[in-house]
């Protein structure tokens, strides 16, 4: 996951200026449908898509998975209310999550989070919707709205008896609910790091937890503000495309965006616990090594006096006090005795303390 957002315009250029940094091949899908009938269709050409912009007989969602050409885009702009300002921020990839309605029409930024092939990502989604007319925008190769397609032409649930804002909630419910999985994702991680820091420590593990904070913390940065999003639909006043039951439900909706705030709390704070765990574990290690070197130490620290006494070079011929024990016969043997005496007692002494 990166730090910093590359794709923007240069400083100084014009507002609504659209200019793909980064451009890839997209595919337009369409769905077509009111409370009887729908037809859906994948991989449409522009013409088509011109076609459907213009005609406002049946209510029409028009999916455009990968990132957009400027002359799509422009397109679009053109034939709908969408502003040109809209449209940049769907070339500007990495925007921060937001909402802009007016009386007949809701613009919305959401950020998609996924983890595939054990890797974490997170995907700009957005969706304009009007009386009759729903475009979403999703800029990777991953389309979250395969359920809601497949509810759609089935003809489960509310959708198709509901006007576009209840799509538009459908929508939003979906990308806001793929923070479940990816969050389980960094359970499962942080339980099986948990465990194996009760049972190995390796330095491995410092560099896992330090990662997985890292991640939890940009995914945190990347998907607070959905909760201000929702929260500003709700108190969409001004807004006359949007029914009391897309409101009610969308109420359902900001407790999910809670949920996985909290739920992100709770694993950052784990991992600082990981952390503290890992580095106590570190230090008692330590203070082991050091209790035993300090241990060892001591024991042989009466033996080296014994041993460095005896080591002095007086000459017992000169004086009888001078270590008579050199004349002895068995002075030496003696000595190693009391060594081993010493060296004994004091171990059974550390024994009895629990010290080793």
């Amino acid at each position: 996951m990166e730090l910093f957002n590359r794709n923007y315009h240069a400083p100084g250029t014009k507002p609504g200026t659209l200019s793909s940094q980064d451009p890839t091949d997209f595919v337009i899908d369409s769905v077509v449908y009111d409370e009887n009938q729908i037809q859906s269709i994948e991989g449409i050409d522009e013409s088509s898509m011109t076609s459907l912009l213009s005609t406002h007989d049946c209510k029409t969602w028009l999916h455009i998975q990968g990132q957009p050409s400027d002359n799509l885009l422009k397109t679009i702009v053109d034939m709908t209310a969408m502003h040109e300002l809209h449209a940049e921020d769907i070339l500007n990839r990495g925007q921060r999550p937001k909402v802009e309605t007016a009386e007949d029409q809701v613009f919305l930024i959401l950020n998609l989070p996924l983890n595939i092939d054990q890797t974490t990502r997170i995907e700009q989604v957005c969706l304009f919707v009007t009386r009759t007319l729903l475009v979403s925008f999703c800029t990777g190769d991953f389309n979250p709205f395969n359920k809601v397609t497949e509810r759609l032409n089935k003809g489960q649930g509310k959708l198709r008896n509901h006007e576009l804002d209840y799509l538009m909630y459908a929508l939003t419910d979906s990308i806001i609910d793929y923070g479940f999985p990816l969050l389980e994702v960094y359970s499962e991680n942080i339980q099986g790091i948990e465990d194996e820091l009760l049972n190995t420590k390796n330095e491995q593990m410092l560099t896992e937890i330090h990662k997985i904070r890292r991640e939890l913390l940009l995914i945190r940065r990347r998907l607070w503000p959905q909760r201000e999003v929702i929260n500003a639909l709700l108190r969409a006043d001004d807004c006359q495309i949007l029914s009391a039951n897309t409101l009610v439900h969308l109420k359902d909706c900001y407790d999910h965006v809670i949920a996985i705030m909290e739920l992100l709390e709770t694993y950052h704070e784990m991992t600082s616990s990981l952390m503290e765990l890992y580095l106590t574990s570190v230090s008692l290690k330590l203070n082991d090594v050091m209790k035993f070197l300090t241990i060892i130490t001591t024991i042989f620290i009466p033996p080296t006096l014994l041993v460095g006494i005896y080591g002095m070079n007086f000459d017992h011929s000169v004086s009888s006090t001078n270590m008579p024990e050199l004349t002895w016969e068995y002075g030496y043997l003696v000595i190693l005795g009391l060594i081993v005496t010493m060296i004994a007692g004091m171990f059974i002494f550390f024994k009895r303390k629990k010290w080793l």
